[in-house]
């Protein structure tokens, strides 16, 4: 089966919304939203993937960042396993997603159809680490 290393990046608006992206129609999971990511390339980090895929797919630079757990998920094809992290953007001058892209509250992502992979990033997303951090966030300079 063919594995592959992944690193998503859960990004927060100053508000605290959730940035998803909609898959392409032609790839993967089309039409489908998702975090931002992909592929941990040779020599590189998963962090630094995340950096560098947010940066490639939304034009935006996160900070604050943090690794918020790893997972696994097996399709029939092959084997991801994601490793997930969280920022915050507090600048959006620079936002120009490559695809259809929507800032969430988190208490409404489940209005957005996702990969099958991604029930179990859910659950990480909703962990009180994460509503620390995001309270945590609201008074950092």
């Amino acid at each position: 089966m063919n594995e592959q290393v992944i690193a998503l990046v859960a990004a927060f608006d100053s508000s605290g919304e959730l940035l998803l992206l909609r898959r392409p129609d032609d790839v993967h999971c089309g039409g489908l939203w998702s975090l931002p990511g992909g592929k941990v390339e040779d020599a590189e980090t998963p962090l630094d993937t995340a950096a560098r895929e947010l940066q490639e797919e939304t034009g935006l630079v996160g900070s604050y960042w943090r690794q918020l757990g790893r997972f696994r998920h097996d399709y029939p094809a092959r084997c991801l396993n994601f490793f997930v992290f969280t920022c915050i953007c507090r600048d959006l001058a620079g936002f120009s997603p490559e695809s259809e892209a929507a800032w969430v509250p988190l208490a409404d992502i489940g209005q957005y159809p996702m990969p099958e992979a991604n029930a179990k990033l859910l659950p990480l997303l909703k962990l009180p680490s994460v509503g620390a951090y995001l309270q945590e966030l609201s008074t950092a300079p």
